[in-house]
Parts: C-alpha cells; sequence; structure tokens
C-alpha cells in the first residue's frame, strides 16, 4: 500500500464553505504521524464557537491516540500487516468526518514518499500550516518529577541515564524524542519509566503506548548489537479506587506480563540497589 498524507480542516461554521486548515495526517506502512495547530483550532473558537472548537479538538486527540496505538503495535516486528489490519485508510477518514457531524473535513489523500517520515512529515507540517511543529509530548506530573528525584538522589547518576532523552536519530523505530525515566545496560538494556495512574485516560494510553514504542525500538537496536534480551519495568503511581485508570491498570498486569513489568513506586529503592550492586553503563555511552 502507498503510503500518504491527508490535511484536516475546520469548516468555519455550519453553513459556510470556508475551511481553515487545522492539521496534518500522514501514514505510511512503518508508522502514522498526526498533528495539529491548538493555535488555530483556538481561532476557530472565537469565529464560530467555544463548543465547535471543543469537538473538533476531542475528534482529533481520538485520532491522535489512534496513532499512537498503531505505532505501539507497528513497533513489534510481524505483530500487524498493514494491508489488512490497519485502520488509517480512505473508509476511516470518511467514517470520522460523519462522526464528527462534518467538522472536520479531511482533503485529498495525497501520495508521501520518503525514507524518513519524522523528518518529512514536520518539514511538510510547517510548510503548510506555516507554523513550528511543537513535538508530541507525554504528560508529566508530580509524580514522576517525585520519581526523577529520587533517582537523581540515588547515587546511580555515574551507572545509569536519568531523565533520559532519546531522538529518531539515535534510536531507529522512534517517531519523536521522548524521555525515559532511567536506562542502563548489563548485559542487556534495562529501562524504567515512570507513569502516573491518575493522569486522564488520553494522557495515560499516550504513555503507556510511547513506552510500548521505546521497547520496540531497544528490542531492535538490542539485536542489531547481539545484546541478549532487555529488561522494562513501569513504576506506578496507585490509581483511584473504581477508576478507569484502576481497571486498566489491572488489564496491564494480566496481558503486560510478557513485555514488561509493572511495579509500585516504593519498589524505587529496589531498583536503584539493582543498578548499584550491578555492573551497569550508561545506555547513552553505547550511542
Amino acid at each position: 500500500m502507498k503510503s500518504f498524507f491527508i490535511p484536516t480542516y475546520l469548516k468555519l461554521g455550519k453553513l459556510s464553505e470556508e475551511k481553515l486548515l487545522v492539521g496534518l495526517i500522514a501514514v505510511t506502512p512503518q508508522s502514522v504521524q498526526v498533528k495539529y495547530s491548538a493555535k488555530r483550532i483556538q481561532l476557530c473558537a472565537q469565529v464560530v464557537s467555544p463548543e465547535y472548537a471543543h469537538l473538533a479538538k476531542a475528534v482529533l486527540e481520538q485520532i491522535q491516540n489512534k496513532a499512537s496505538e498503531v505505532n505501539a503495535l507497528l513497533s513489534k516486528s510481524g505483530e500487524i500487516h498493514f494491508e489488512n489490519n490497519h485502520v488509517f485508510n480512505a473508509d476511516y477518514f470518511q467514517y470520522l468526518q460523519k462522526y464528527s457531524q462534518n467538522t472536520i473535513v479531511f482533503g485529498n489523500l495525497e501520495v508521501f514518499n520518503t525514507n524518513n517520515l519524522p523528518s518529512a512529515f514536520v518539514g511538510l507540517y510547517e510548510s503548510l500550516l506555516n507554523e513550528k511543529a511543537e513535538p508530541l509530548k507525554t504528560v508529566k506530573s508530580n509524580f514522576q518529577a517525585k520519581i526523577k528525584t529520587s533517582l537523581k538522589a540515588s547515587g546511580i547518576g555515574d551507572k545509569a541515564d536519568i531523565e533520559f532523552k532519546i531522538s529518531p536519530d539515535q534510536l531507529a523505530g522512534l517517531y519523536n524524542d521522548m524521555t525515559v525515566s532511567l536506562i542502563a545496560k548489563n548485559g542487556s538494556i534495562f529501562a524504567v519509566e515512570a507513569i502516573d495512574f491518575n493522569h486522564g485516560m488520553p494522557a495515560l494510553t499516550n504513555s503507556l503506548n510511547a513506552f510500548e514504542v521505546l521497547i520496540g525500538s531497544l528490542n531492535q537496536f538490542s539485536k542489531l548489537h547481539k545484546f541478549k534480551a532487555g529488561k522494562y519495568s513501569i513504576l506506578n503511581s496507585i490509581p483511584k479506587s473504581g477508576s478507569e485508570q484502576e481497571k486498566l491498570l489491572n488489564h496491564i498486569f494480566k496481558v503486560k506480563k510478557d513485555l514488561y513489568d509493572v511495579m509500585p513506586e516504593d519498589s524505587i529503592e529496589e531498583i536503584t540497589n539493582k543498578i548499584k550492586k550491578g555492573n551497569y553503563q550508561k545506555f547513552s555511552t553505547l550511542l
């Protein structure tokens, strides 16, 4: 299947034929990129109504979350076949346009040839929307700041990278810069991500999907360098009892145990002691 990009517009009123370009989506067999302009959506809120802009943003966030899910699957070799299972096709965009009550209008699918989608996508976005494309970031919280402080105070800074930022140029398979809470190597790669399970569900699922993309990229890196299989963990905050976040955490315990461990935040001392006693080195020394 050919790669393509599709511009995303908002109509400037339900009865108006005028529309404003607010975002861009690019689809290839390797990844899906979605970006929209918060400034232009805010402009629509002023021109049309806040309710109109709120609906548009909600649909665009849904698309962004779906792209994160697809990218997490695509990072795992052989787990998904683009032609059969990929949701990002012409029919999907027609469905989304109806779902948004024609608030969002998708342009024509344009063939998009590139060997470096993240870089080419940013250039195309900035050219078409005439504004800088800020990278999509997972939300950091007080919980993650607390974990960062504890890790830095533990005295393992000479053996492990803490709050380490990795770019697609450094690690194949990433789609944006990503910061991981802790990463080191001792025969195999060891990575830990602090994730706050008291975040809203969209932010939480984005963080989980981003970590799975990172795991897929690190596994490819390990195979390339003939390392042993990596070890990955999530440090989680305790979600509110009965919440959707608690249900998701319980589900993850069951279905993700072969991919990564889930550990409560008080396990941080266990992790830092493991680093101190082992023959670990910073992951950054391998790049």
